[in-house]
């Protein structure tokens, strides 16, 4: 009876082996379920919701040589698109769900991977986190973006500049945007600047553009026919979108874009 024990003790550890595993691919598959093409225009992806410290520690493993967008699109991932910390186990999504990994990482670098300066060179900005906040004007709708206040309200005081390295893509007068320019990053990100008082030069679309120049000056344009202003408070509205796999654009939530980035600011003499 002792000896029958004996022999069975090795197939109870090949079955325990093979259990493990069985319970380890499920696992990993679960964990890999969460991802589809069309992740990028949920609404949790669509929040951005990465903590400046998170992004910094990011940011900071991607320096020793890690993939800033591989890193970034992880640990969104394994934080459940809210990380506390970086996670960079990315083997689930590599195995059971590589090209929708690609195409999401292709989306996060969209809207963080060129970014390099505040969009106003001044320490005394603010802004809250108003993303899809109801707005009336030309009708019921929500607010796609983030506004950003200065101390000073005065049109033309406060320069704006570009976030990132980019191509003029979009300029000239909205009636909901009045004066604004729009920025195409290197990774695809659309960088929207709004309600300019007036732009830095005569902008054409085409042009090149690098991080830190000038593009405007924050006023209070629009809500109206070409040259209205005075409607609303001086401020700088600053939308970012991304296309989706199906070639809509897309908004995506600028507040923790600009908390990530708020201490990139460049010197400049008012």
């Amino acid at each position: 009876m002792k000896s029958g024990w004996k022999q069975l003790i090795p197939v109870y550890f090949v079955l325990l082996t093979a259990v493990m595993y069985l319970l380890t691919v499920i696992h990993e598959r679960s964990r890999a379920s969460v991802l589809q093409m069309n992740t990028c225009e949920g609404e949790d992806f669509r929040k951005q919701e990465l903590l400046p410290e998170v992004y910094e520690e990011i940011r900071k493993l991607s320096r020793s040589g890690g993939s800033f967008g591989e890193l970034l699109t992880t640990a969104m991932l394994n934080g459940d698109f809210h990380p506390k910390t970086v996670c960079t186990d990315r083997e689930p999504y590599y195995r059971y769900k590589r090209k929708e990994f690609d195409f999401l990482k292709s989306c996060y670098e969209a809207v963080w991977a060129d970014l390099v300066y505040f969009p106003i060179p001044s320490g005394d900005i603010s802004y809250e986190n108003t993303w899809l906040d109801s707005r009336d004007y030309g009708g019921n709708r929500f607010h796609e973006g983030a506004d950003l206040f200065g101390k000073v309200e005065i049109p033309g005081y406060y320069p704006v500049i570009s976030m990132t390295d980019g191509t003029v893509e979009q300029i000239g007068w909205l009636p909901l945007g009045g004066y604004r320019i729009g920025i195409r990053s290197d990774h695809g990100g659309y960088f929207y600047y709004a309600h300019l008082s007036e732009y830095e030069r005569d902008f054409r679309e085409g042009e090149q553009i690098e991080a830190g120049d000038i593009l405007g000056y924050m006023g209070n344009t629009g809500y109206g026919a070409e040259g209205t202003v005075g409607q609303f408070p001086v401020h700088l509205h600053l939308g970012i979108y991304i296309n989706t796999s199906s070639g809509e654009e897309l908004s995506v939530n600028p507040y923790w874009v600009l908390r990530a980035i708020h201490k990139n600011i460049i010197n400049y003499s008012y």
